[in-house]
C-alpha cells in the first residue's frame, strides 16, 4: 500500500498548498503583534515609505521620534516577502501580505519527502513524513501569516539538504564551490528572517571545517579557504545591501539597543522607558537565585514546546529512537548539535524571550529534519518488532503511519479552532484587530485627527486596523507611560484589559495628575495624556476644525 502513495513533488507542493488554502480563509488579519508587525512591515514598502516604521513598539535603541527605522529589534524578510505579495496583487489587503508564505507552505513537505528519502531504510515510506508536514500540528496556524515560521522551516531544511544530501551536476559534490555558495546564500536567507539566524552562517562555517578537514593537507586548506569564501560570498549576496543600510542609518553594521535585552530580569522589561537600568550591573542585582530560576522556567516552558509543538507528543519518542538509530550519520549529528544550541541560546542567554516564543520560532529551523527522524525511529521499531513478534513490515508502517497523521491532523484541528475559531459564528483569531478597528472609527468620530500619536499595548496591531500612529505602554506604572508620551509626544491612552502593568488603572478608570480619562469604548479606556499642568490645553488642538 505505501508504494501505491503517489510520490511526485507536485503531489506534495499541491498537497501543502491545499492544506494551508483552507485554514488561511478564516484569518483576516495579522491576529497579534509579531504578524501585524511584518504585515505593517510589507505596508510601508508597498506605499512608497521605505524601511520607516509609523510606531515604536519597545524603546530599547532609544529611536528620536516617529517615524522610527524599521527592523531595529527583528529583521526584515517577512515583510519583504508580504511586500512582493501586496505588489503582485496591486494591493494592500492581508490576503495579498499571505499570498508568498501560501506559496511556500507547499514546499514544506517536499522537502520533508525528499529529507525522509535519504534519512530511512525504505525510501517508500516517506510519504508518512510528507503527511506529518502537510498537517503540521500546532505549526497549522501560522502557515500562511506574515511571519518568520514558514521561512525559517524552508530555510532549515534546505541548509540540511545542501549540506549534507543534496548531489547533482550543479551542486557538484561535497567540496564543491558551488555547494557552498548556495550554504552562505541559506544562511544570509534565515539571518534575514531572525536576527538568531545568525548562527545558521557560523554553522555553515563549521560545515566547510567539519566536511574538508583543512589541518590534513594543503590541497584541502586550499579547497576550504576557497569554501569559506564561496560561503562568505553567498551570504552577503543576500544580506550585503541590509548591512549597507545599518551603516547608513545607524553608523554600525547591526542596529543599537539590543544587547540591552540580554539583562532582562522580566520579560516584560522589554518594553520599558526609560531602559537605563537594562546592564549587566543591575542584573547581577537580581541575584543568583533569580537568575537560576529565571532560566530553569524557560528550560521547562521551551521543553514543553517541544513536546507539543514540535513533536506533536506522539512523534517525541520516534524522534528519538531515529536519532538514535542514526546517530552516525552527519547530518543527524549536525541537527542534533544545533537543537541544542538553539535550546541553550532561549534559555540561557535570552529566557524571557525564547520562553515567550523565541525558542518557538527559532526552532522551527529543525522541524522538516524532526518530521524525517521520527518516520525514522518509527521504521527502526517495526523492524524491531518485526523480529520479536513478526509484524509485517509494509503493513505495519501504514498502519502506524496513518495514525500519525491523523494525530498531526486532529492537534492542527484542535488548536485551529482554540485560536481561531472557537465561538460559533466568530473568529476569536481577528478580534484584536476589529476591537481596534471599532476605537479607531470611535477616535474618528471624537474627530481626534490621525496625526496625533497614541500610546497602545500593540502599536503594529493598531496600526494596521486604524492606519494611526502610535507607541507602545512602556513598563512600570503610570509615570513611565507619561514620561514616553512627553518624550514622543503622545497625546492619548488607549488602555486594554490585558496591560499587565496598569491593571488598576484599567480596574478602576479615574482622573488623575498628567491623565484625563475621556471615555470607554468596546472595553478600551481613552485618556488623555499631558493635560494642562504639563503643556496647557490651549497649546494642543484634540479635535478638528
Amino acid at each position: 500500500m505505501a508504494r501505491k502513495i503517489p510520490q511526485s513533488n507536485w503531489f506534495w507542493y499541491l498537497s501543502g498548498i491545499i492544506f494551508a488554502l483552507i485554514g488561511t480563509q478564516f484569518q483576516k488579519g495579522p491576529g497579534y503583534m509579531d504578524s501585524a508587525y511584518y504585515t505593517v512591515g510589507g505596508l510601508q514598502l508597498f506605499e512608497g515609505n521605505g524601511f520607516v516604521e509609523p510606531y515604536i513598539w519597545n524603546y530599547l535603541a532609544n529611536p528620536k521620534g516617529l517615524p522610527a527605522p524599521a527592523f531595529v529589534y527583528w529583521m526584515p524578510l517577512p515583510s519583504l516577502l508580504a511586500f512582493m505579495g501586496m505588489w503582485l496583487g496591486r494591493s494592500p489587503d492581508f490576503v495579498w501580505a499571505k499570498l508568498p508564505f501560501l506559496l511556500m507552505a507547499g514546499f514544506l513537505p517536499v522537502l520533508t519527502v525528499y529529507l525522509t528519502r535519504k534519512v530511512i531504510t525504505n525510501p517508500a515510506y516517506a510519504w508518512i513524513a510528507g503527511g506529518l508536514a502537510v498537517f503540521p500540528g500546532v505549526y497549522a496556524l501560522y502557515l500562511t501569516i506574515p511571519e518568520t515560521f514558514i521561512p525559517y522551516m524552508i530555510g532549515g531544511g534546505l541548509f540540511v539538504i545542501i549540506a549534507f544530501f543534496a548531489n547533482n551536476q550543479w551542486i557538484g559534490g561535497l567540496e564543491s564551490f558551488q555547494r557552498f555558495l548556495l550554504l552562505g546564500f541559506i544562511a544570509g536567507w534565515m539571518h534575514l528572517t531572525r536576527a538568531d539566524g545568525l548562527i545558521w552562517l557560523i554553522s555553515a562555517f563549521g560545515v566547510v571545517i567539519w566536511r574538508i578537514r583543512p589541518w590534513q593537507s594543503r590541497q584541502k586548506m586550499r579547497v576550504a579557504i576557497n569554501g569559506l569564501l564561496a560561503l562568505l560570498l553567498g551570504y552577503l549576496i543576500l544580506t550585503g545591501g541590509w548591512y549597507y543600510r545599518n551603516w547608513v542609518v545607524f553608523g554600525s553594521m547591526f542596529p543599537p539597543g539590543n544587547g540591552k535585552s540580554l539583562w532582562l530580569t522580566s520579560y516584560n522589561q522589554l518594553f520599558a522607558y526609560p531602559n537605563d537600568h537594562l546592564t549587566f550591573t543591575n542584573w547581577l542585582k537580581a541575584g543568583l537565585p533569580a537568575i537560576i530560576h529565571a532560566r530553569l522556567d524557560a528550560l521547562s516552558l521551551n521543553l514543553q514546546n517541544f513536546l507539543v509543538v514540535q513533536g506533536s507528543i506522539i512523534l517525541v519518542p520516534l524522534i528519538l529512537v531515529g536519532c538514535w538509530s542514526k546517530r552516525h550519520h552527519s547530518a543527524v549529528k549536525f541537527e542534533t548539535m544545533m537543537w541544542l544550541l538553539i535550546l541553550g541560546m532561549m534559555t540561557i542567554v535570552f529566557p524571557f524571550a525564547g520562553s515567550r516564543g523565541g525558542f518557538l520560532h527559532s526552532g522551527a529551523a529543525i522541524q522538516i529534519f524532526f518530521w524525517s527522524m521520527s518516520v525514522a525511529g518509527l521504521e527502526q521499531l517495526i523492524i524491531w518488532m518485526k523480529k520479536a513478534r513478526g509484524w509485517g513490515m509494509s503493513t505495519s508502517m501504514t498502519l502506524f503511519g496513518t495514525f500519525l497523521i491523523l494525530i498531526n491532523l486532529f492537534i492542527a484541528g484542535w488548536f485551529f479552532y482554540q485560536r481561531v475559531y472557537r465561538v460559533p459564528n466568530h473568529l476569536v483569531w481577528n478580534e484584536s484587530i476589529e476591537r481596534y478597528q471599532r476605537v479607531g472609527e470611535r477616535l474618528d468620530d471624537l474627530h481626534i485627527s490621525k496625526q496625533f500619536i497614541a500610546m497602545v499595548n500593540n502599536p503594529p496591531g493598531f496600526y494596521w486596523a486604524t492606519r494611526r500612529p502610535s507607541i507602545v505602554i512602556p513598563d512600570g506604572d503610570i509615570r513611565h507611560a507619561l514620561a514616553a508620551a512627553k518624550r514622543y509626544g503622545a497625546t492619548y491612552l488607549l488602555l486594554e484589559e490585558n496591560q499587565e502593568n496598569l491593571s488598576n488603572l484599567y480596574a478602576n478608570p479615574h482622573d488623575m495628575s498628567g491623565v484625563r480619562l475621556l471615555e470607554t469604548h468596546e472595553g478600551v479606556h481613552f485618556f488623555l495624556l499631558l493635560p494642562e499642568a504639563e503643556w496647557g490645553w490651549g497649546e494642543i488642538s484634540w479635535f478638528k476644525k
